[in-house]
């Protein structure tokens, strides 16, 4: 049997990513329902992930047009590793800086070439949590 490990090595296409809100609020997709992304996992423990709005405008030289994109864009990468049945990603890099040293728990759960990982929101005590499903990439 193919440890969750040796599982998520590869490259994964975003199909979804979700805030689900403890008050029962409908989830919201922060980057619309269309949102384009891809995860990477490598065998010796690095991951990045990239995401965007689908349909984000060229850029403009204004400074509202740079935070507009800003906004439509989210990404990280680092190191990860594997604990009970949920993946830890250890933040090195990121647009925002106040995600570099940030800790992720995401867990996981595998089916066939599906993966989602769902956890707790990056700010401590927050009423909301992510769930981010991914299909693995053909090559």
């Amino acid at each position: 049997m193919t440890s969750l490990a040796d599982s998520l090595i590869g490259t994964w296409r975003l199909e979804r990513w979700e805030i689900v809100y403890e008050d029962g609020r409908p989830p919201e997709c922060p980057l619309g329902a269309d949102a384009e992304g891809f995860l990477i996992y490598t065998a010796d423990g690095h991951v990045s992930a990239t995401l965007a709005r689908r349909s984000r405008p060229r850029l403009a030289d204004d400074d509202g047009a740079k935070a507009r994109a800003y906004q439509a864009y989210f990404g990280y990468a680092g190191r990860y590793e594997v604990r009970d049945g949920a993946v830890v990603h250890h933040i090195a890099i990121a647009p925002d800086p106040a995600l570099t040293g940030a800790t992720t728990l995401r867990n996981a759960v595998l089916d066939g070439d599906r993966l989602t990982l769902s956890g707790p929101d990056f700010a401590a005590g927050s009423p909301r949590s992510h769930r981010i499903l991914w299909r693995r990439a053909a090559g």
